[in-house]
């Protein structure tokens, strides 16, 4: 019990510190959600995505422990984490430039919550998507600023700065997206061509944070689950499924 105390203690004095350190990015707007009342998760919305695919075949960034992993419905699954979990301990960046296997009807993005390393993710994984196939990209509504904040500054509820890939797919129009209110923000991306072109929005993007999503919110096609699964429900149907 007196290592555990110790180790709260020493963690909230780094997380003081470091709240000190980036003040001039605190904000007080907030996103008003709270992901414990609802009855969705990503194991909702995984399972979800499976059901409307015309094949089975799922991969996963970042397992950490497999919560998800083992409960995706798939025939066959492919996680990649370089700590924990899954079927192949390596980085993202490892994995994609050594994978020479079959392509995905669905694929869950979770790795590291930085945004250079959520584009590349996904830039990589729409490679490796079939047509007609599916993207989810996790942890994409930070609530308020500490959670957005990038470096991590607190240990908990932190979902960095992977929101910003959301306005680079409201700017393209190879794909359509969603942005779902449960379990952080799940963004669901269905490609609308073989090989969607994204454009990086980095030079105007990569010094925003929160302020700027919370400001800018508006303009994304934020839904519930429901919604978003009569959404996805609409596209199978239109392949006779």
């Amino acid at each position: 019990m007196r290592i555990n105390k110790k180790f709260n203690i020493k963690t909230v004095v780094k997380e003081v510190l470091l709240r000190n350190r980036y003040g001039k990015f605190r904000y007080s707007g907030k996103l008003d959600y709270d992901w414990s009342t609802m009855n969705y998760d990503r194991k909702a919305m995984v399972n979800r995505l499976l059901a409307a695919a015309a094949g089975s075949d799922y991969l996963e960034i970042g397992c950490a422990g497999n919560d998800l992993f083992d409960a995706v419905m798939a025939s066959r699954k492919v996680g990649v984490d370089p700590v924990w979990g899954g079927t192949h301990r390596l980085t993202s960046d490892a994995f994609f430039a050594s994978w020479r296997g079959h392509e995905f009807d669905v694929a869950f993005i979770d790795g590291l919550h930085h945004y250079p390393q959520v584009r590349r993710d996904l830039d990589n994984v729409l490679r490796w998507l079939r047509p007609g196939g599916w993207v989810a990209i996790h942890d994409m509504l930070p609530r308020d600023w500490l959670e957005e904040h990038v470096p991590q500054i607190q240990s908990r509820g932190w979902t960095g700065d992977g929101w910003k890939v959301a306005f680079e797919l409201l700017a393209s129009a190879d794909v359509e997206f969603r942005v779902v209110a449960i379990d952080h923000g799940i963004v669901v991306v269905r490609p609308l061509v073989e090989r969607p072109a994204i454009p990086d929005l980095d030079a105007s993007l990569a010094a925003e944070r929160f302020a700027y999503l919370h400001r800018n919110f508006a303009l994304l096609p934020v839904v519930g689950y429901h919604e978003a699964s009569a959404w996805i429900a609409s596209h199978r149907a239109e392949r006779g499924a």
